[in-house]
């Protein structure tokens, strides 16, 4: 990530990045698992959000699916190329993190579903990890019986938010529909 912008955290604890010129996120996992359909709208929601974006994929060449990369570079300033070296990458499998941890920036953040991963000891001096249950706590909202099923849109929302990628006009929509359901005793 360049250019960033570090405050106090207001409890005290570690910085927090307040603006990000530019960073290009690569999100690794199975293709089932709607890996482009989460970079596609990821890709969306920046440019909703005032960033230019450019994308790169793979698709794999299996119709049952197979290992898929979305990556996503996002700037405030003029982005010409998807970007080479990852500034964050999301990993939803063990081999999604052992195949792309190369692809990251030294220092870079990888955000993996603990889950399924087990961060190599060797590499946690190389890069920040981040370790979220993705797929238990999807379990946990969607109910038991939908398995991991919407784990992708749950991470979304994690790099969204670690992005503060969000449209004022999607906001405003949401909040209309739910004061419309609280008024309507839905």
């Amino acid at each position: 990530m360049s250019e960033s912008t570090l405050t106090a955290a207001p409890t005290g604890g570690a910085p927090k990045i307040a603006k990000v010129s530019e960073a290009i996120i690569r999100i690794a996992g199975n293709s089932q698992d709607g890996i482009q359909a989460i970079g596609g709208f990821l890709a969306r929601l920046a440019g909703r959000s005032e960033q230019e974006v450019m994308t790169f994929m793979t698709i794999p060449s299996t119709i049952s699916g197979g290992p898929s990369i979305f990556q996503v570079r996002i700037g405030s300033g003029e982005v010409l190329s998807s970007g080479d070296d990852a500034d964050v990458l999301l990993a939803f499998y063990q081999h999604s993190y052992q195949d792309h941890i190369s692809s990251l920036k030294a220092g870079g953040i990888v955000v993996y579903d603990s889950d399924h991963v087990e961060p190599n000891p060797d590499w946690k001096g190389q890069y920040h990890h981040l370790g979220v249950p993705i797929s238990g706590l999807t379990v946990e909202a969607i109910g038991g019986t939908a398995k991991d099923k919407g784990k992708n849109l749950y991470a979304l929302g994690l790099i969204a938010r670690m992005f503060r990628c969000r449209s004022r006009r999607r906001w405003v929509a949401w909040r209309v529909h739910l004061n419309r359901r609280m008024l309507l005793g839905r």
